[in-house]
């Protein structure tokens, strides 16, 4: 198994997705410690992607599917903010297609963690969907491989 690389947290950043503001500012106050920038969304807007390792998105008022399904199609971990661990919101979180659920409070450990545990779980399912559609054009190769032997077979005359 290969070992996850650190992403770069100096020049890229981390988008916070419909976050309140005292969530932001606990949330800016961990980042800044762990050298982390990061970048305020809300209401829909659709900020450029480039840079962006991960996203995290707090379910208590999210309110930017738009911005979601964005980060999604880019491969970009989304990790849920949640005051309230329970079957619901871990549900809506599972709908929503984030990588990992990050539990208020927040520490800076925490942030960390989830943070690094999303983007290696991203990691781990890209590979996997790469290695899956590989995998996909052998088997739809199989008939027309066997029609390609059979006329072969049939032209220089052989047989099994």
């Amino acid at each position: 198994m290969k070992s996850l690389s650190r992403p770069d947290f100096e020049n890229g950043r981390l988008l916070l997705v419909d976050c309140d503001e005292r969530t932001l500012a606990s949330l800016h106050k961990s980042l800044r410690r762990l050298g982390i920038t990061a970048e305020a969304v809300a209401a829909d807007t659709l900020p450029a992607l480039d840079g962006c390792f991960a996203a995290i998105v707090e379910l208590e008022h999210f309110a930017s599917p738009a911005t979601l399904a964005r980060l999604e199609a880019a491969g970009v971990p989304l990790i849920a903010l949640t005051a309230h661990e329970t079957l619901s919101q871990i549900q809506r979180a599972i709908e929503l297609g984030v990588t990992a659920l990050l539990n208020k409070p927040i520490t800076q450990g925490s942030v960390y963690t989830t943070l690094m545990m999303a983007i290696g779980l991203r990691a781990r399912l890209a590979e996997a969907n790469r290695q899956q559609a590989a995998l996909a054009r052998r088997v739809e190769a199989g008939p027309l491989l066997a029609r390609t032997l059979a006329r072969l077979m049939v032209e220089r005359t052989l047989t099994e």
